[in-house]
């Protein structure tokens, strides 16, 4: 056996034995590459030591149908069965290869089973056989670090010394999709670093491709009319998604979740599944890359590209609106977790010279998506790449911009600091805003002058335009930041200038009935750790206040909001003694603004008094170290 050729199957190979002792016909699938012959060929000499079974192996890629009568007569002649003579010890039958043989070799296993009661089949193929008691073994693609770990096996060690190559190892492993056929084939061709780029824009072998050809052709029309046109997403995705999308009448909704079945053991792997926020835990899946490649060049054959990428983006639009929606009601997690596992989709999407149409004729579909995804731009800490989206849009885009778009694009501009673009958006966004007959957005307007105005340290201005802003958007649940939002703003415009109704605002509110906001409560936090710490009250609870507030922004990507809350939480460890927690602090809202993100001038008092407080113990320090380096020279000389 070839070296790794196990790495990370130890527990398929012990299912696999375990099916073979208990079931006559037993079929390894998966896609090309994915290890089953390798895989196959350890199970056989476990069951040879362990058996002491007698073992035929039979490859079929040396002939075709019209021979398989001979190969019949050969196969009952090697396996023992003979006129009067009976079977000394169960046989293993081992049949690799023989997909291209189709019904014919599928008649011929159905009587070889019939004709020998003791016989055990075991199947290496990348579909089942669909016969009566047949044990289906799909075998999985490897995850994580054992994926990385095969790639590097097969390139050195050189793959993982460095952070930047393990960060591209472990990219480069998701995307040929964890098979180790894939992994050992790349591995192979990568010398050095820099070979990696070469690599990354052909992943994937002839080899690979000329197999996914094969499986394709194979297929059904049914099979081969969903592969190609599960090919239009860039990303995972549920048999919801692929019934919206990949559904016609040529291809009925209701025949799809059986041809799924039926092509899920060659054509795909399984997606990211599960964790925090999952809405349903429905399986996900995506086609394998050398298939994605194959079924692309298919769909353009037939013609559908166009029409199915209309379909698609329109798709992409609707998800934006119904993940929009789940936020304002309170399911921040689910929406979040639905958009980052349907974000290359959606990017997509949302540039408009992907389109089939022209630029502008898109416009309108991908300016409908990036507004209504504002809360993966202004709640997830992705505003840059939101206001890169927008921007793009709006310069493709022909007549009236709605008016939530101009709030988008002053909103986002306020987050990544650019006030005279944010200012020019927000005007325009007035006059839209009355002409759309959309008060929502006026209350939005109101808001983002709100943070602009408590970034700039403009207190007074801010809670003005955050207190108009709690009238218009009022309390029922709905798009964009709500009232809580701006109670939250509020409460921060007043911490320093009015704490007893700062205090009035981040008390909860009895018998008050809204949509449950994440931002809003760690800005509240934020806010009542920040009136403790002004006002004299009790340190520890400030501190629970901060560490509340800190692990909420970070649970939702706000560096902003994060790096400010730390500045505060390093003022009160200040203030209680524990300057080296408070330093550490420090560095790390420095890390997370990096060299790109401007510090709001809101935050400015809060890091000068923290930093004020360190450096009686930063003076004591160089002093104690040139005390003690004199020692030392004292006692050199």
């Amino acid at each position: 056996m070839t070296e790794g050729q196990l790495k990370g199957r130890e527990r398929e190979l012990a299912a696999l034995l375990t099916r073979l002792a208990s079931w006559r016909l037993v079929s390894l699938v998966g896609p090309s590459g994915a290890g089953r012959t390798r895989l196959a060929g350890a199970a056989v000499e476990q069951v040879r030591v362990r058996g002491r079974r007698e073992v035929v192996w039979e490859s079929g890629s040396g002939f075709d149908a019209s021979v398989l009568d001979g190969v019949a007569v050969r196969l009952r002649h090697r396996l023992g069965v003979r006129p009067g003579r009976y079977l000394l010890a169960r046989p293993l039958l081992v049949l690799d290869d023989w997909e291209h043989l189709g019904d014919a070799g599928t008649d011929l296993l159905a009587r070889l089973l019939e004709d020998v009661p003791g016989l055990t089949v075991l199947r290496i193929s990348d579909r089942p056989s669909w016969l009566p008691g047949e044990a289906v073994h799909r075998l999985p693609p490897l995850t994580g670090g054992a994926a990385v770990g095969l790639l590097a096996d097969a390139a050195g060690r050189w793959l993982l010394a460095d952070p930047d190559t393990s960060t591209r190892a472990a990219a480069l492993a998701h995307r040929l999709d964890g098979l180790p056929g894939a992994l050992l084939d790349a591995g192979r061709r990568l010398s050095g670093p820099a070979d990696l780029a070469a690599v990354e824009r052909r992943p994937y072998s002839s080899r690979a491709v000329a197999a996914a050809e094969r499986a394709y052709a194979r297929s059904t029309r049914g099979e081969r009319r969903l592969l190609r046109r599960l090919a239009v997403f860039e990303g995972d995705f549920d048999l919801d998604a692929a019934r919206e999308v990949c559904a016609s009448g040529a291809l009925p909704a209701a025949r799809i979740p059986v041809l799924m079945e039926r092509v899920a053991p060659f054509a795909l792997v399984p997606g990211d599944q599960g964790g925090e926020g999952d809405p349903g835990g429905r399986p996900r899946s995506r086609l394998t890359g050398p298939m994605r490649e194959v079924c692309l060049r298919a769909l353009e054959a037939a013609g559908e590209r166009w029409s199915l990428a209309l379909h698609h983006r329109r798709w992409c639009a609707r998800l934006a609106r119904r993940t929009a929606e789940r936020w304002s009601r309170g399911r921040q997690r689910e929406a979040r977790t639905l958009v980052l596992r349907q974000l290359p989709d959606l990017q997509r999407a949302m540039d408009p010279r992907t389109g089939p149409l022209s630029p502008t004729a898109e416009s309108g579909v991908a300016l409908d998506t990036v507004v209504h995804l504002w809360f993966l731009w202004a709640a997830c800490g992705r505003a840059r790449e939101g206001r890169a989206a927008l921007r793009r849009v709006l310069r493709l885009h022909q007549g009236p911009v709605p008016g939530r778009a101009w709030w988008l694009a002053g909103y986002l501009e306020v987050l990544c600091g650019d006030d005279e673009a944010a200012e020019a958006a927000l005007l325009n966004g007035r006059p839209a805003a009355e002409r759309d007959g959309d008060d929502r957005c006026l209350g939005l307007l109101g808001h983002a002058r709100g943070v602009a105005a408590l970034r700039q340290g403009r207190v007074h201005e801010a809670a003005d335009a955050f207190r108009s802003a709690v009238e218009l958007l009022g309390e029922a649940p709905g798009f964009g930041p709500g009232a809580a939002a701006c109670r939250a703003g509020l409460a921060l415009s007043l911490v320093r200038t009015d704490p007893e109704a700062a205090q009035e605002l981040v008390r909860p509110r009895v018998g008050a009935v809204e949509a449950h906001d994440p931002c809003a409560e760690a800005w509240l936090a934020h806010a009542q750790a920040e009136l403790l710490r002004w006002e004299g009250g009790p340190l520890e609870v400030a501190a629970e206040e901060a560490d509340r507030a800190l692990r909420s922004h970070l649970a939702h990507d706000d560096t902003e909001g994060a790096a400010c809350t730390a500045e505060l939480a390093a003022d009160i460890a200040a203030a209680r003694g524990r300057t080296t927690l408070a330093a550490e602090l420090l560095r790390s809202a420095d890390e997370l603004r990096g060299v790109t993100l401007r510090a709001a001038a809101y935050c400015a008092p809060v890091r000068r008094r923290a930093e004020a407080a360190l450096r009686p113990r930063a003076r004591a320090s160089r002093a104690s170290r040139r005390a003690a380096a004199a020692v030392v020279g004292r006692r050199v000389s």
